[in-house]
C-alpha cells in the first residue's frame, strides 16, 4: 500500500486547484476512475493544470503561492508509479478515493483560512 503521507501529496495538488479554481472536476473523475490508465490520465490533467497555475501572478487564495512552492514534486511521481503499480481494482478504487478524501479537506482548510483572513482585514 502506499503511505498515506504521498497520497497526501497527491490530495495536495488537488486541493490547490480546487481551492484557486473552484473546479471539483479531477477530483469527482480520479475518485471514480475504473481503471489504472484513467487515474493516470486525470492525473496528469490536473498537473498539466496545476503548471498554469504555478504561472500565474494573481490567486485567489493568498496562501497558493506558498503552497505550490511546498510541492514535493518526487513525492507526486513515486506515488504516480506505485498507482500503476496497483492490481486490484479494489485496492486501486480506494487509494484513489482516499486521496479525493484528502484533496477536499485540504481544499476546505485553504478555503477556510482565507475567509478567515479576508475577515480579519
Amino acid at each position: 500500500m502506499i503511505e498515506t503521507r504521498n497520497l497526501r501529496e497527491l490530495g495536495k495538488i488537488l486541493g490547490i486547484l480546487i481551492a484557486e479554481e473552484g473546479s471539483y472536476t479531477y477530483v469527482d473523475k480520479l475518485a471514480y476512475a475504473p481503471s489504472k490508465d484513467l487515474v493516470t490520465f486525470y492525473l496528469r490533467e490536473a498537473l498539466r493544470d496545476l503548471h498554469s497555475l504555478m504561472r500565474k501572478t494573481r490567486f485567489e487564495n493568498e496562501k497558493t503561492p506558498n503552497e505550490l512552492k511546498s510541492i514535493n514534486f518526487e513525492i507526486i511521481e513515486n506515488c504516480i508509479q506505485k498507482l500503476r503499480d496497483v492490481e486490484d481494482r479494489r485496492e486501486l478504487r480506494e487509494l484513489t478515493s482516499i486521496i479525493a478524501s484528502m484533496a477536499l479537506t485540504y481544499s476546505a482548510s485553504l478555503i477556510q483560512e482565507s475567509e478567515k483572513s479576508k475577515g480579519e482585514k
